[in-house]
C-alpha cells in the first residue's frame, strides 16, 4: 500500500469510515466503504495511481470536510468528492514507466472530477454489455412466484415480467432487470442499455447490483416489461424466425444479432389515459404494479385506472426521467406520480427532494408517506400487511391515489426543506449497488 492509499484511508476512518474490500482498477486501487449512513457500503473510493482520490456515494451525501472538494457527479448522478496527494502533503512517488505521461494524467483527472456543467454528449452504450443482457434475458425462464426476490420481507409483489437468469449462467437463479433508456430525449422508443441483477439470496447486503457497464443516466425499468417479442424482435419479423428464437436464441449468435435492442412504448405498453408512476427500486415499482393491476383483490374492487411504473434505481434520476416525460410529450397526456422514499434527516432528505424536484420539471404529483422511518416506501406498506394482502394492496393504493402537488409536500414536509438544497443535491442509490455482475456465462 501506497503512503497515498494509507493517507487517504486513515482520513477516512478517523471520521468513523468503515473500509472494505479492495480490487486492482484500470487507474488504480478501488475500495468499497460505509460511511456510517446505513447498513451496506455504498461508497466507491478511486485511489489513482497519479494521485488523486474520488469517492462516489450511492447514497445520501458526502459530508466530508476539507480538503476534500466537490467533483462533478458521477454518470448515474451520485456526488462525488474528491482530495490529491498535495492536499495531504505527499509526493506521489514517479514511476519511470509513466513518469512522461504523468503530467497529462493528472490534468485529465484534475478536468474529471471539477464540477462542470451537463455533460451533452450522449454516452455510448456498452455492447458487450447489452449483448450479455440480451441473450440472458432471452434465454431466462419466468421466476416462481416463491422466489425469495418476490416474497422478501414476507410481502409477495408479482414479477411484472422479469426473468431469472439462465441455468448455464454464472448468475442463475438471481432475477434480471433489463435497463432502458430513451434514444433520444423527444422520443417514446427506449434502447436497451443494461441490466441489474437482483440476487436470490436476499440476506446479502446489498443483494441487488447494476450489471457492469450499465448506462445509468435517464435509464428505466418499465413495470410491467413489454413481451420479450415486443422488446427485442425488430419490426415485421417472420413467424419463422421467431420460432427459431424461441427454440435456439440463446445458443445461436447469427440469431441473436438478428434482434432490435429496443422498443416503442407505445399505445400496446401504454394505453390513453394511463397513470405513469416513477419509483427508485424495482421491488417498490412491482409493490405497487402489483397493487393497481387488480391481482390479488376481488372483482371490481380495484378503480378503473391503468397504472404502468417506471423503476428509475436512484433517488438521483428521478429528474432525468421526469426531463424525459416532459420533452417527450408523455407528461403531458398522462397523470404523473413519483412515489418518493421517506428518507430523513441522516439521507439528507434526498428522496423527498428529487420526487419533488421531478414533479415540478413534469408538472406530477408526489406519494410520500409521512412517518418517522427512514426510507418507507409502498414495499413497506405492504410488509406492514403481510398477513392480509388485500389489506396491503389497498393501503398501496391509497398511497398512490392520495398523491399530493409538490407545493403541498413541500408546505407538510418544511423539515425536508428548512436548508437550502446544496449545489449539487446528493443521490441515493442503496438498492443499486455496483460490482463486477457480468452478463457473461
Amino acid at each position: 500500500m501506497s503512503a497515498f492509499q494509507h493517507a487517504v484511508l486513515s482520513n477516512l476512518e478517523a471520521q468513523g469510515w468503515k473500509i472494505g474490500k479492495s480490487h486492482q482498477a484500470r487507474e488504480g486501487t478501488m475500495y468499497r466503504a460505509n460511511d456510517g449512513g446505513g447498513s451496506t457500503e455504498a461508497q466507491a473510493i478511486l485511489i489513482k495511481d497519479s494521485g488523486i482520490a474520488v469517492i462516489t456515494s450511492h447514497r445520501g451525501s458526502l459530508d466530508l470536510p476539507k480538503p476534500w472538494r466537490e467533483g462533478r457527479e458521477a454518470s448515474d448522478g451520485s456526488p462525488t468528492r474528491y482530495i490529491t496527494a498535495h492536499d495531504l502533503g505527499i509526493e506521489v512517488a514517479a514511476d519511470p514507466r509513466r513518469q512522461a505521461a504523468l503530467p497529462a494524467r493528472r490534468a485529465a483527472d484534475q478536468a474529471q472530477v471539477v464540477k462542470l456543467g451537463p455533460v451533452a454528449a450522449r454516452d455510448p452504450l456498452d455492447a458487450d454489455c447489452v449483448a450479455g443482457v440480451l441473450a440472458a434475458w432471452y434465454a431466462g425462464p419466468v421466476p416462481r412466484d416463491d422466489h425469495p426476490q418476490l416474497v422478501k420481507g414476507g410481502a409477495w409483489v408479482h414479477p411484472c415480467g422479469l426473468r431469472e437468469f439462465p441455468m448455464d449462467h454464472k448468475n442463475a437463479g438471481d432475477l434480471l432487470a433489463p435497463l432502458f433508456r430513451p434514444v433520444s430525449p423527444t422520443s417514446r422508443s427506449v434502447e436497451l442499455c443494461g441490466g441489474q441483477q437482483l440476487l436470490r439470496n436476499t440476506e446479502a447486503a446489498p443483494d441487488k447490483y447494476v450489471l457492469a457497464g450499465s448506462k445509468m443516466s435517464g435509464a428505466i425499468v418499465p413495470l410491467p416489461l413489454p413481451t420479450r417479442d415486443a422488446m427485442f424482435t425488430p419490426p415485421g419479423c417472420k413467424p419463422a424466425l421467431r420460432s427459431a428464437l424461441n427454440m435456439e436464441g440463446r445458443s445461436n449468435p447469427g440469431l441473436l444479432a438478428q434482434l432490435a435492442p429496443s422498443c416503442d412504448l407505445g399505445a400496446s405498453w401504454l394505453r390513453p389515459g394511463a397513470r405513469i408512476v416513477v419509483v427508485e427500486g424495482v421491488r417498490t415499482g412491482q409493490a405497487i404494479r402489483t397493487a393497481t393491476a387488480g391481482w390479488g383483490s376481488p372483482a371490481g374492487s380495484v378503480k378503473d385506472k391503468d397504472t404502468v411504473v417506471l423503476a428509475a434505481l436512484s433517488a438521483n434520476n428521478l429528474p432525468a426521467v421526469a426531463r424525459w416525460l416532459q420533452a417527450s410529450g408523455l407528461a403531458a397526456k398522462h397523470e404523473i406520480v413519483f412515489a418518493a422514499d421517506n428518507d430523513l434527516q441522516k439521507s439528507d432528505f434526498v428522496g423527498i427532494r428529487k420526487a419533488v424536484e421531478a414533479a415540478q420539471i413534469s408538472g406530477g404529483k408526489v406519494a410520500l408517506v409521512d412517518n418517522h422511518k427512514p426510507g418507507f416506501d409502498a414495499h413497506d406498506i405492504l410488509k406492514e400487511r403481510k398477513h392480509d394482502l388485500r389489506a396491503g394492496l389497498a393501503a398501496v393504493r391509497e398511497f398512490i391515489d392520495t398523491a399530493r402537488s409538490p407545493q403541498q409536500v413541500r408546505a407538510d414536509r418544511a423539515d425536508a426543506f428548512a436548508s437550502p438544497v446544496p449545489s449539487q443535491d446528493p443521490g441515493r442509490g442503496k438498492d443499486i449497488g455496483r460490482g463486477d455482475a457480468g452478463v457473461s456465462r
